[in-house]
């Protein structure tokens, strides 16, 4: 794949130079011209510019090493800003972000449910604007909407594949929808690959860091969003990272995707409270609802209780974690990896349960052990995860696009719902 500028334009260039200034943090002119590779003179004319356009000012200097202090340069983070949207049947999740991805507010709403796909859209459009009058945000410097949503989807037409939140999406421009009736520029991913694009964001890594990075995203399912050098890899039709979907055993129960023996079939909030209710004694303990649109509420009285040493409760959430550890080692073992970051709000209760039994398995089974450890890590953006990395996704797409990477294909559009 291909970056999405010529490497050589003038364009790709800021691209990169703004990417080294976000990923530092602050960073003077003399260790971008080391970084980058270019002359001292090269330097002073991208840096000249982009502080012209608003989005780099100079903020202080240097610890005097002798000569004198150089000057600092950072993102002016209040130059623009972006909306993420996550969008669960459960609930909907609106955030503002500054230039370098951090949190301005945020407002969580009930989820679209069987509500049509066009009055969401309209919904959506219709709360934008008064939470940036909320934040005192000027609209003017907003850049564009990212949303989040399952997958499966065509992200570079903006097209839900699939039948999430409901069958009524499938088909849906939800791109083209939304910009109609939001009057601004729209993209969207699949909801394990922005909080993966927000971790990466949020924690200032650049390009040149890591090789390859991996986010476990669980709320309803389990998905997984991969980066490689800072770009999402979405595959050959934009959904790479189903982890999910990793069979664990091929005569196992029916999974709705055709297969049978999947991962989340074991280890999704919704699995271990549908196994959870096989046992009356336990659902009468724990008062557990069973209720579809409940599920999340009884997942966490489960793991509340097994953190607090309920025997039954403590063994169905390690025996799921058990199974998506299993799929985290095989992932690690093809991808290499170093660090596997867990996010989402099926993590934000029972995080440190799936993260010690996870970090267990791959110590135990991971193939490169000998060689290097893969640690498991929390994300520290939260529950709002896909929301955030939805807004990072328009940031990126405006600050430094030459990391950003389309699909290897652009099926044909299917017509519109």
């Amino acid at each position: 794949m291909r970056p999405s500028m010529p490497p050589t334009s003038a364009e790709f260039t800021r691209s990169v130079i703004l990417d080294y200034i976000r990923a530092s943090g602050s960073i003077s002119r003399v260790e971008l011209a080391r970084m980058s590779g270019l002359t001292q003179a090269a330097i002073s004319t991208i840096v000249r510019r982009i502080i012209a356009d608003g989005l780099v000012v100079e903020s202080g200097y240097s610890e005097s090493t002798g000569g004198k202090r150089r000057t600092l340069l950072e993102l002016n983070a209040s130059a623009r800003f972006a909306v993420g949207v996550s969008l669960e049947y459960r609930r909907l999740t609106f955030v503002v972000t500054d230039l370098s991805g951090h949190l301005v507010g945020r407002l969580s709403t009930d989820g679209p449910r069987e509500t049509s796909p066009r009055q969401v859209m309209e919904n959506i459009a219709e709360r934008i604007e008064p939470l940036l009058a909320y934040l005192q945000v000027d609209p003017e410097l907003v850049v564009g909407i990212g949303i989040a949503i399952p997958g499966p989807l065509d992200s570079s037409l903006g097209i839900v594949q699939g039948r999430l939140p409901t069958s009524a999406w499938t088909g849906l421009r939800l791109k083209d929808m939304l910009e109609a009736v939001a009057g601004r520029p729209v993209v969207v991913d699949n909801d394990a690959s922005c909080a993966a694009l927000g971790e990466y964001w949020t924690n200032r890594h650049a390009a040149y860091e890591k090789t390859v990075t991996a986010t476990v995203y669980m709320a309803g399912g389990i998905g997984c969003g991969i980066l490689t050098e800072g770009r999402i890899f979405h595959g050959v039709s934009s959904n790479a990272g189903e982890i999910g979907h990793i069979i664990l055993d091929v005569n196992g129960p029916p999974c709705p995707c055709g297969s049978r023996g999947c991962v989340g079939l074991y280890a999704s909030p919704d699995a271990v409270v549908t196994k959870a209710g096989r046992d009356p004694d336990l659902v009468k303990h724990l008062g557990l609802t069973l209720e579809a649109d409940e599920v999340q509420g009884d997942f966490r009285r489960l793991v509340r209780a097994a953190a607090r040493g309920h025997g039954s409760s403590h063994q169905l959430i390690a025996n799921a974690a058990s199974y998506l550890g299993a799929a985290v080692t095989t992932l690690a073992n093809i991808l290499d990896l170093d660090e596997v970051y867990l996010s989402g709000p099926g993590f934000s209760d029972a995080g440190a349960l799936y993260a010690r039994v996870i970090q267990d398995t791959l110590d135990r089974g991971a193939f490169m052990r000998s060689i290097h450890p893969v640690q498991v890590k929390m994300s520290h953006i939260g529950p709002e995860a896909a929301a955030l990395g939805a807004a990072a996704l328009v940031l990126q797409r405006h600050l430094t696009p030459h990391s950003v990477r389309e699909s290897a294909r652009r099926r044909p559009a299917p017509a519109s719902s």
